[in-house]
């Protein structure tokens, strides 16, 4: 019979303090989201519109969490599973080559750092279809087990699989299981989940309200809820922290960087 430890406030602050982030390159955008970044053993939610900078954003993680100890990072590497054809290895390859070099003008020392090398630290899923993301899914502790540097796993998008041959009972089951499995992993091998999410239109009795998709229940499943949205006729971008168990919510500007980098600029 498995025992259960019971912990004190004093060990639970101690754990989640000493827990590392994994940062954006934007001291803007990491204020908003608390902790320096996104930290490990977390399920962070990213909402918006198509063209928000959502995937770029996944994108700018996967690079950032291989980004030395010397200089702070997690030396680490990242699960990318794509469930609506999102991710493209040319902007991925944009975007390292940049993390790089601005690695590499923080220090004095060249960084012996080889593309290919960078490029193998990425673990790609094709999760086309409900039937594929699922099959995947269940085998998520065996991949994780042979791949213990893996320190960020990206679902993009969350939503797309369960979009249709399914119905909202069985899709609320089926995800709440799958969530209650990826925590699990999260919190015991100290990784950062993200995943995105679609926008939906909610109608009302008199009007509609665009809104997260998979429903009011899905909103509490994720530890922190990051809305991003691009204005009209404005080079900057938003993010608004909606839900957090750790911190404010706040609103910030980013910019993405002209390089094809998504470096997220301080914007006053």
């Amino acid at each position: 019979m498995e025992t259960i430890k019971i912990h004190n406030a004093v060990e639970l602050w101690q754990r989640q303090t000493s827990l590392p982030s994994i940062q954006t390159f934007s001291q803007n955008l990491d204020h908003v989201i608390g902790n320096n970044g996104f930290m490990l053993s977390s399920l962070t939610e990213l909402l918006g519109l198509p063209g928000s900078g959502k995937t770029q954003l996944c994108l700018q993680l996967c690079a950032s969490v291989q980004i030395p100890k010397i200089l702070g990072g997690l030396d680490a590497e990242a699960l990318y599973i794509d469930t609506n054809t999102n991710f493209t290895t040319s902007r991925f390859r944009e975007i390292l080559n940049a993390t790089i070099l601005r690695c590499q003008r923080l220090i004095e020392t060249p960084l012996n750092y080889i593309e290919e090398d960078c490029l193998d630290k990425l673990h790609y899923i094709n999760a086309f279809g409900l039937e594929k993301f699922c099959a995947f899914m269940y085998r998520m502790s065996t991949f994780i087990e042979e791949h213990p540097k893996v320190k960020l796993i990206v679902i993009d998008s969350i939503a797309f699989p369960f979009k249709e041959g399914i119905s909202t009972r069985k899709r609320t089951g089926l995800l709440f299981r799958q969530m209650a499995d990826l925590q699990r992993i999260a919190v015991e091998k100290q990784i950062a989940v993200v995943l995105t999410n679609e926008m939906s239109t909610r109608v009302g009795l008199s009007t509609g309200s665009v809104v997260g998709s998979l429903g009011d229940s899905w909103s509490h499943r994720c530890n922190k809820r990051l809305l991003l949205s691009a204005p009209d006729n404005s080079t900057h971008r938003l993010a608004l922290l909606l839900k957090s168990n750790d911190a404010p919510n706040l609103v910030g500007k980013f910019q993405v960087g002209t390089d094809g980098s998504l470096l997220f600029a301080l914007v006053s």
